[in-house]
């Protein structure tokens, strides 16, 4: 007897699954460890600029760590601060260091210009002194003169020009004419080349005539103006 077929729709009920159970939820495991940081610790890491202070301090105590961890953090703090002492004595020994150096080349610098100063001095003294003689002998030509008109007065005018243009020559040189203040005599910066004799004593060493100016380069006299001098009658 052939076999019979079975209806398509018994066929479909056949292969269809029951229903589905619902998926079992995950299982929640409660930790009894609590982590608590307290509240100045937290403030004291979300405040600004006070990493050293942070550093430097003790570590807050965090409820269940272990003893050892606790150690190795004081310990790496204390690393730490040990770090930014020596950095902060290198930043000052540096500074101190620069400081020095600058006076080092402000003082370099200064005896420098005042080398090149003395050797250009040194090297043209000679040269301003022939000018300053002949300076003096067209003065002594032209106030021998002084009285005389007509062509001898405007060759008088020439002279005195002449003169000032030496002047000027040994301005632009660094060299400039100078008279010293004052009625007293000073032997460091003038020349007495006559006496003028004085009965009274509150004349005596002061000064009796002006004739010729003095010269100097900077603080440096090249020539003493030349003067007479008041002196006591013996």
């Amino acid at each position: 007897m052939a076999d019979e077929v079975q209806p398509e729709e018994d066929f479909m009920l056949a292969e269809m699954p029951g229903p589905l159970e619902p998926e079992p939820e995950p299982e929640v495991i409660a930790l009894d460890v609590a982590f608590v940081v307290p509240a100045a610790a937290y403030d004291s890491i979300h405040t600004d600029h006070e990493l050293p202070q942070a550093l430097t301090s003790s570590p807050p105590h965090i409820e269940g760590l272990p003893a050892t961890s606790l150690r190795a953090i004081d310990a790496l703090g204390e690393t730490l601060n040990r770090k930014l002492d020596g950095l902060q004595t290198l930043f000052d020994r540096e500074i101190r260091a620069e400081s020095t150096r600058e006076k080092v080349v402000d003082r370099l610098h200064a005896e420098l210009q005042e080398y090149k100063q003395d050797l250009l001095l040194n090297v043209m003294r000679p040269v301003f002194v022939d000018l300053i003689q002949l300076h003096d002998d067209i003065g002594k030509i032209a106030d021998a003169q002084a009285d005389e008109g007509g062509d001898v007065g405007r060759l008088l005018g020439l002279m005195r020009g002449f003169q000032q243009g030496i002047e000027d020559i040994l301005y632009r040189q660094g060299v400039e004419p100078y008279e010293q203040e004052g009625d007293a005599f000073d032997p460091r910066r003038q020349r007495a080349v006559s006496t003028v004799p004085t009965d009274d004593p509150a004349w005596n060493k002061r000064i009796a005539a002006r004739h010729r100016k003095g010269f100097q380069a900077g603080e440096k006299v090249i020539r003493p103006e030349i003067v007479s001098v008041y002196a006591l009658k013996k």
